[in-house]
């Protein structure tokens, strides 16, 4: 939904509201939330619904860092180079000529047919990442709230979603620096081979062409696999800015790479757009921008290290973006789940890659799926940190054609 085009955002809002018995649209109800005591209060007003909204999409940081103090980071693989006018030409090129405006209200197809602009952006560019800045207008953004398909409660603030719509320009220096960074990653092999998603050459298809071959692998050599499918709650939004740029370090890139981001991060503000209404500015203060095209190739960067928390031949980790699973191979399923369970809790593990980068495990949410030829084949619940999680029903999946 990030790369809808033109009045395509309006259309999907349009298929996703319920019909009303007048004709008219579905609008957000009386929103409640929990607080930790177990106390509801209720959002009845415009205003209340957006301060909800608000801080369930948009969450906090941690009161603590997770990132090493005094940490020596490597030095950078490659230098910075200024962005050069063929670089500019080919984002412009990429861009969809009727996309959604953001706050600035500048449509993509007019920086299409005016190249006289681009004797103003290419030095404008150029210096914004040589010093360090970000203009403040590109830092604002306008979200749209749209419901989840398919929810049994919409009084629930997570029940809906925002799409973003960033400033035309800001977009554009953000696409070619995505792609600077994106080559630099590629170049040198500085991501895990089995994620996927966002990068080029590593589709969905590859994944699942993986997932077979691994499965089928495993069955010629009379063993069993397990998938441990995880899910991670609010994945952009609880992203720590300050460990982003740690990762962004470690993966060795140029520091003018991470400087932008953190500026591209810096005193953000929206406003909510639901019902007709417009909300006041509020600030965000954590998270990677979803909609920006930076945004998919930093999350990968982010859980980088939940992909390499295998150790052995016996386990893979496969990921699409922020879909994770963990794979465990061996003769028997009582096996691959003590293995799952290790991979999780372990020194190093996904347990801890969870805690450092205050991305919380859903384990109600998880789906655990053990691949056989056997019907007999004994298949016990996985026990982990006082959860059980039973295996899906093995009709579905007794083979893979």
């Amino acid at each position: 939904m990030e790369d809808m085009a033109g009045n395509n955002v309006w259309i999907a809002s349009k298929y996703i509201t319920n019909p009303g018995g007048d004709g008219g649209k579905s609008r957000i109800p009386t929103l409640k939330s929990r607080s930790a005591d177990r106390s509801i209060t209720l959002a009845a007003t415009n205003e209340e619904k957006s301060a909800l909204l608000a801080s369930t999409l948009f969450p906090p940081p941690p009161a603590s860092s997770s990132v090493p103090d005094n940490y020596q980071y490597p030095e950078p693989i490659e230098g910075w180079t200024e962005i050069t006018q063929e670089q500019l030409t080919a984002a412009v090129n990429k861009l969809s000529p009727y996309k959604a405006l953001g706050p600035d209200g500048a449509a993509n197809i007019v920086f299409q047919r005016c190249h006289q602009l681009f004797d103003y952006f290419l030095p404008l560019f150029n210096a914004t990442t040589k010093l360090c800045t970000h203009y403040d207008p590109w830092r604002e953004s306008i979200t749209i709230i749209l419901r989840k398909p398919g929810k049994p409660d919409y009084s629930v603030p997570k029940a809906y979603r925002p799409i973003a719509l960033l400033n035309t320009t800001a977009k554009l220096l953000s696409s070619i620096v995505t792609d600077r960074a994106s080559y630099i990653l590629e170049a040198h092999n500085l991501l895990p081979a089995t994620h996927f998603g966002g990068r080029p050459r590593h589709t969905m298809e590859d994944s699942l062409h993986l997932l077979e071959s691994t499965v089928r692998n495993a069955w010629r050599q009379g063993k069993v696999v397990s998938a441990l499918f995880l899910d991670i709650e609010g994945t952009f939004p609880n992203a720590v800015t300050e460990r982003l740029l740690h990762n962004l370090q470690k993966k060795r890139l140029p520091k003018e790479i991470v400087n932008y981001v953190g500026e591209l991060l810096k005193n953000r503000k929206t406003q909510l757009c639901f019902d007709d209404h417009t909300s006041e500015w509020f600030n965000i203060t954590n998270g990677i921008g979803q909609g920006d095209p930076f945004s998919m190739l930093l999350y990968i960067v982010y859980d980088s290290d939940l992909v390499t928390v295998t150790k052995n031949k016996d386990e893979l980790t496969l990921a699409f973006v922020d879909d994770t699973v963990l794979l465990a191979i061996a003769k028997s399923f009582q096996d691959t789940h003590r293995i799952l369970g290790d991979m999780l809790e372990r020194e190093g593990g996904a347990y801890e890659w969870s805690a450092d980068h205050n991305s919380h495990f859903e384990t109600s949410k998880f789906s655990l799926v053990d691949f056989t030829l056997s019907k007999t084949k004994p298949r016990p619940p996985m026990t982990i940190r006082r959860n059980v999680i039973t295996p899906t029903p093995s009709h579905r999946f007794l083979g893979i054609m």
